[in-house]
């Protein structure tokens, strides 16, 4: 059910971060080990992604990726991923170019397969509105990413960089504002390091102004983190059995939300 790419290592290394964004202790890390093996596929996904290739968030290259990006197959039953082709890219754009890698990639390795059904829920449609379908969820603003993520109990939000480990999922906020008035990045996470003696993160997504690859953040300037771990991927079965729509994520293109609004929608305790 799907095109296979090869899995290639994924490797970074950063500076571990002083107290209080210090490692968890190793009573906290013990659950962490079930929840490694999906982060994985999401960093092997991102050395099968193109370089640099520019920026353009534009409903022109949204709509570029329908078809000549992510192409349902009705003859072959099969959903294809033509990542050398969504260039220039975007950030949300990026990050589900990666999710659908690696659940091809787990989907292989594990050999439990999706239906054609639910791998036919990931095609994206001409202008397709946010919060509709499993793409319009992804691509909403707010916490889109996480929502899907809570909706299909495919995995677990929070918010603390205690927790974080490389290969999970990031929505940074760079301004207290959520939903219509948001600026917003979506980003795979990478690490922590010190830069001029500042706490960053280092993260991996299509960036202004280049396109994919690796960028760094000052902490101080995020205001709204959110991760996103994978720990239940043979979930996103689920897909197929969420409504049409989340009206929630469609409602971010209008108006904002709050910060608590978010956390409760993404099940993350304050």
């Amino acid at each position: 059910m799907y095109k296979l790419l090869p899995l290639l290592p994924f490797c970074i290394t950063c500076t571990p971060m002083e107290s209080p964004l210090a490692a968890p202790p190793a009573t906290a890390a013990a659950p962490q080990q079930i929840n490694t093996a999906f982060s994985a596929y999401v960093l092997g996904a991102i050395s099968n992604m193109p370089q640099g290739g520019g920026y353009s968030g534009t409903p022109a290259t949204v709509n570029h990726l329908v078809g000549n990006v992510i192409a349902w197959n009705a003859a072959s039953q099969q959903l294809n991923i033509r990542p050398n082709n969504a260039r220039p890219s975007f950030c949300s754009g990026a990050c589900y170019l990666v999710l659908l890698q690696a659940l091809q990639q787990w989907e292989h390795h594990t050999q439990q397969p999706f239906s054609a059904q639910v791998w036919q829920s990931f095609a994206i449609s001409p202008d397709q509105a946010d919060g509709h379908g499993i793409w319009g969820r992804a691509n909403a603003n707010g916490p889109g990413f996480a929502k899907l993520v809570t909706d299909l109990h495919a995995g677990i939000n929070f918010t603390d960089y205690r927790q974080a480990r490389a290969g999970d999922f990031l929505k940074i906020f760079w301004t207290p504002n959520i939903g219509a008035t948001e600026r917003g990045h979506l980003v795979v996470y990478l690490g922590t390091e010190q830069i001029g003696g500042q706490a960053h993160i280092r993260y991996w997504s299509a960036n202004k102004p280049g396109g994919y690859g690796v960028k760094t953040a000052p902490l101080s300037e995020i205001h709204h983190p959110i991760f996103t771990r994978i720990t239940r991927p043979q979930n996103f079965a689920n897909t197929v059995k969420l409504p049409p729509a989340d009206e929630d994520l469609a409602a971010m293109l209008s108006r904002n939300f709050t910060y608590a609004q978010i956390l409760k929608m993404c099940k993350i305790p304050r």
